[in-house]
């Protein structure tokens, strides 16, 4: 039996650029025969938009229409090409008509002789006197009440700090003070023993009369205070301290009495 393999045509390249050539060659020559060999026509240029610049539109053109129908604001504002520019944008003219006098035309003839008439009158009528500012009123016062201030009328002691917690056995009677001029509180501080009597004594601030003071320093030490039990028995002679503040009341010195010693 014969081989199947070898009945097969084997192609070479030379072949095969053969086969490309006759069937390139055969395309052209079919396009040649099917194209048409008349010369090309020109073609005519159809008609182009023409734009125009319009700066016054005429009134009723049908230009003006097209515009009033691409405006944006037709119906949003008022305007002139709107609907509303025949409403109140264009109001109509007013027509008016003037009375007309029946009568002959009257002048009016001013008169030089009563110029000026009224004003003299009014100068002559209305004179007005100088007003002197004694004549004003005096205004009025209002009266004032002030409230009664209670005055000292004699000297007193009072007792301050922790020996103002313990009572006086009596009161203590203090005279005034011969002076020209007020005086300011004397300060003594003093220190009492469990029994009430006064130890030790010391002016602090004085008055501004070194008689008053020495006085104040004097009647100190015949103060008498209540006495105190023996609550702690290891502290018999412990001291209460406080002050005594006098407060004067003066009165004026003899004639015959020199004047005190001027204020320090």
């Amino acid at each position: 039996m014969n081989d199947p393999a070898s009945d097969l045509v084997t192609w070479t390249r030379g072949r095969y650029w053969a086969a490309f050539f006759i069937a390139l060659i055969g395309q052209v020559l079919l396009i040649y025969a099917l194209s048409e060999h008349r010369p090309a026509r020109v073609r005519q240029v159809g008609s182009s938009p023409v734009h125009h610049v319009v700066l016054e539109t005429p009134a009723g053109a049908a230009i003006t229409e097209l515009l009033n129908l691409g405006d944006p604001t037709l119906f949003a504002l008022p305007g002139w090409r709107g609907f509303s520019g025949s409403a109140w944008l264009r109001p109509p003219r007013l027509a008016y008509q003037s009375m007309d006098w029946p009568g002959p035309a009257r002048w009016l003839t001013p008169n030089v002789r009563e110029l000026g008439a009224t004003f003299s009158e009014f100068v002559r009528t209305n004179t007005v006197a100088h007003t002197l500012f004694a004549d004003k009123p005096a205004p009025r016062l209002s009266p004032v009440n002030p409230p009664a201030i209670p005055l000292p009328t004699r000297s007193f002691v009072r007792v301050e700090g922790e020996l103002a917690r313990r009572e006086l056995c009596s009161s203590v009677e203090i005279p005034p003070v011969p002076h020209t001029d007020l005086l300011t509180n004397t300060v003594v501080q003093v220190g009492v023993n469990r029994s009430g009597l006064v130890l030790c004594r010391a002016v602090l601030s004085g008055s501004g009369s070194k008689a008053a003071d020495q006085q104040a320093h004097d009647l100190a030490k015949t103060i008498r205070f209540n006495p105190l039990g023996l609550a702690n028995p290891d502290q018999p002679h412990s001291l209460t301290w406080g002050r005594l503040v006098f407060q004067w009341h003066t009165v004026e010195p003899p004639a015959n009495v020199p004047a005190p010693n001027p204020p320090l």
